[in-house]
């Protein structure tokens, strides 16, 4: 065979030769010791050994047979198995050393290739065992630089070679820099006994940038060991104290997470400061809670109204302490203002509170007259004018009283105020300023409704007076004009409905709180929490408490067991300190007496039952036919809050309502926003009419407007 003839098997034996004794020196090269030395079998010297001690009679006998060695012959003969019992050992050890010089080649070939380094040594665990290598230490060049990327492929390839095969170990490869080595261990990997739910949850969040280096943990089970609240955590960062990202991620881990098996919802407390969040359960928002019996909070000074996410009482804190003392409720026609007013006043007539309203409706609060506690309901405009100026003068007397006998306010007892609709009444006034009689016109000015009632919103506090006051929309010129600063001593807020963007950002101070309320859902809003963040609220139902038999008669049997349990045993105390308040309501509840008794509504007119003429028919003891009252407007918003196109009642020459199509509107405001005058143009063609309002001005709208804006 000549020599340059392919021999594959002398090409087998130097491949195996040097795989296990490693590659032959060559001149020239560096001196660094290599990191895996020479492998020198020790099996086959031993095995060598026992060979001898089995053949050794027959080699004495064929060597000449001499006494002397075939004594030791036979001697050596009777160690023949223990000798093949220690071959067979270093044959096994030699096998378990052959699996380490193979380990620590792939160890020493992985680190030079992803990381270009030498390693100076490399030391496997003996046994390094059957699948998965125990244990190897891989000792770097001082000073040695390892990239993190560098490490992620050098483990990769690491747990591709030396961890195949098995599910029941994990290796684990660490870079030791300050003492110059790689450690690769091998762990038991843990059954994952995580349920579905949570595996979506790290699945989900681990494969988005939401959260950096997010990690999910069981929070909370029940007794069945079904999870029902879980931990998040992540690295800190801005996002995570923002509200909007929040809430879009409140909505994304409910949606992951998916419905619950108790039927419960998820909800999300955040704690961005401490690099966390907690998802719980709470029970699902009620449909419907009519208005409990029993006193739900035991203290006399907080008046509940609205059951919150999680089973949360709402309430409105009326205590001299409190930093909420008045109470704003905004919500569209139709979306429960009413009933939460009712809840509110029979809350407080049984904790001992008086209440006296203004409903420019006459609709809204007329089953209130003669309920207990209730000093008056007032209807007519001037009375109102009249009532908002006696109610000033009552919370400066309170004052004085106050400042003269040096006590606290707290020591007052406490009233509140309820004005319903305050843009019609706000309306009314501004339309009899324009239209009325001298005197009435006279009469308003002089009382000044809107200014007194700016004072009463900022002052009113520390007299024990609480205003409570129910819109549509919660506009700057409700608020002292322009400024709107009397707004937040509003501190309880409750929105009913869908709000618009603006809206929002008047109420909650953010344009997206209060805009997808379920309106499919009566009674279902936005209140203030105990914290002062908004919070889903579900509306307690109170039915209409007037004993009236036209009303009572159309209340059901559970409907009229909450008004009798709700009704005190004993009447509220109305004490006045000033003159004014006291014969203002003495006067009312005369009027209203007297009203009763002579029926002054006039009955309908029917028109087109064959008779010759129409006719009207007074109700009886009525002096005249009395007709509607013709300031009764269906709705009113601020002058600003018109846009161009809408259609609007505007004053004509004669005093009435004629409706104009508004062509534009100019908002004219202050450096810091506020309304100050708004310029209505009004007209058709050439002839083109403007209309100014100042900041407080209102129109009337032709019809209820369900759509509450805010300006």
């Amino acid at each position: 065979m000549s020599g340059s003839q392919y021999d594959p098997v002398k090409d087998w034996l130097v491949a195996t030769y040097r795989d296990i004794v490693g590659e032959p020196s060559r001149d020239g090269e560096g001196t660094q010791k290599p990191a895996v030395g020479k492998f020198i079998p020790a099996s086959p010297f031993a095995a060598a050994g026992a060979a001898l001690a089995v053949y050794a009679p027959q080699l004495a006998i064929t060597a000449g047979g001499s006494p002397e060695l075939v004594s030791a012959a036979d001697t050596l003969h009777a160690y023949q198995w223990p000798l093949i019992a220690a071959a067979a050992g270093l044959a096994a050890c030699d096998v378990a050393r052959y699996r380490i010089h193979l380990h620590r080649q792939v160890l020493d070939a992985h680190v030079r290739q992803t990381t270009g380094k030498a390693p100076r040594k490399i030391t496997v665990a003996f046994p390094s065992g059957l699948r998965t290598i125990r244990r190897a230490t891989i000792k770097l060049p001082r000073g040695t630089v390892i990239q993190p990327k560098e490490l992620e492929k050098f483990t990769v390839a690491v747990r591709n070679t030396l961890g195949r095969g098995t599910t029941a170990w994990e290796l684990k490869v660490r870079h030791e820099a300050h003492r110059d080595r790689i450690l690769v261990t091998r762990e038991t990997i843990e059954p994952d006994t995580r349920s579905p739910r949570h595996k979506a949850l790290q699945a989900a969040l681990g494969d988005t940038a939401i959260f950096k280096d997010p990690k999910v943990t069981v929070a909370a089970q029940d007794e069945a060991g079904v999870e029902t609240g879980y931990r998040i955590s992540f690295e800190k960062s801005m996002n995570a104290g923002a509200k909007g990202f929040q809430i879009k991620v409140d909505e994304a881990l409910a949606s992951l997470a998916g419905a619950h098996e108790s039927g419960r919802n998820w909800t999300t407390d955040w704690y961005p400061d401490k690099g966390h969040l907690i998802m719980r359960l709470v029970a699902p928002m009620p449909s419907r809670v009519d208005h409990p019996l029993e006193l739900v909070d035991e203290n006399l000074r907080h008046l509940p109204y609205a059951t919150g996410g999680a089973e949360r009482t709402m309430f409105w804190d009326v205590s001299t302490r409190s930093n909420k003392p008045h109470c704003l409720i905004v919500g569209p026609t139709g979306g429960g203002k009413t009933s939460v007013i009712r809840t509110l006043l029979t809350e407080a007539a049984r904790r001992g509170i008086p209440f006296v309203g203004v409903d420019p409706k006459m609709i809204e609060l007329d089953g209130l007259e003669g309920y207990p506690g209730c000093g008056a309901i007032i209807y007519d405009a001037v009375r109102a004018a009249m009532f908002v100026r006696a109610l000033h003068s009552e919370m400066m007397a309170r004052n004085a009283y106050i400042h003269d006998m040096k006590i606290e306010g707290s020591q007052l007892p406490l009233m509140i105020a309820v004005l319903d609709e305050f843009f019609i009444l706000s309306g009314k006034w501004q339309r009899l300023l324009k239209t009325g009689d001298d005197e009435t016109r006279d009469q308003l000015k002089e009382l000044d409704p809107l200014g007194a009632w700016a004072d009463l919103a900022v002052l009113a506090r520390s007299a024990g007076i609480r205003l409570l006051l129910g819109v549509q929309r919660p506009d700057a010129s409700l608020f002292g004009g322009a400024s709107g600063n009397a707004r937040d001593n509003f501190g309880t807020r409750i929105s009913l409905g869908n709000l618009s963007q603006d809206g929002a950002l008047m109420m909650w101070g953010d344009s997206t709180v209060g805009r997808e309320v379920d309106t499919s859902v009566a009674g279902r809003g936005i209140a203030i929490g105990d914290d002062g963040s908004p919070v889903d609220a579900q509306m307690w139902w109170t039915p209409n408490v007037d004993r009236h038999p036209n009303k009572w008669n159309q209340l059901s049997d559970s409907e009229k067991a909450i008004i009798d349990g709700l009704a005190p045993v004993e009447a509220p105390g109305f004490t006045c300190y000033s003159t004014e308040l006291a014969e203002f309501i003495q006067a009312e509840r005369a009027l209203t007496k007297r009203a009763r008794e002579h029926h002054r509504a006039a009955e309908p007119v029917v028109i087109g039952t064959g008779t010759d003429a129409a006719t009207t028919t007074t109700a009886p003891n009525a002096d005249t036919p009395q007709t509607a009252d013709a300031d009764d407007f269906a709705d009113v918003i601020p002058a600003a809050g018109v846009e161009a196109g809408q259609t609007v009642l505007i004053d004509s020459e004669d005093g009435e309502l004629v409706p104009v199509t508004v062509d534009a509107v100019d908002v004219r405001r202050d450096a810091a926003g506020d309304v100050v005058e708004t310029v209505l143009t009004v007209g058709a063609g050439r002839v083109k009419t403007r209309i100014t309002f100042d900041a407080t001005g209102v129109v009337v709208l032709p019809e209820a407007d369900r759509v509450p804006a805010a300006v």
